[in-house]
């Protein structure tokens, strides 16, 4: 389900996870670490990202397990 949203909006499944967090969370302190700039700017790009209340209800149903929805 993660990879299916990260298609939609041509981002990657750790910029929706991130997205997914602070979209969920309005006191949320983001801190990745990185090991490149490269990495940096990808993370930073999840600030852009507008998932909608479809994707918000998918991600929502993930299982941290495995990353499937039930």
């Amino acid at each position: 389900m993660i990879v299916q949203v990260a298609d939609k909006h041509g981002a990657t499944p750790a910029q929706i996870a991130l997205a997914w967090l602070l979209a969920r969370y309005d006191r949320m302190l983001l801190i990745p670490g990185t090991s490149s700039m490269a990495h940096l700017e990808e993370n930073m790009a999840a600030i852009e990202l507008e998932l909608d209340d479809a994707d918000l209800a998918a991600l929502d149903r993930v299982d941290q397990r495995d990353g499937s929805a039930d």
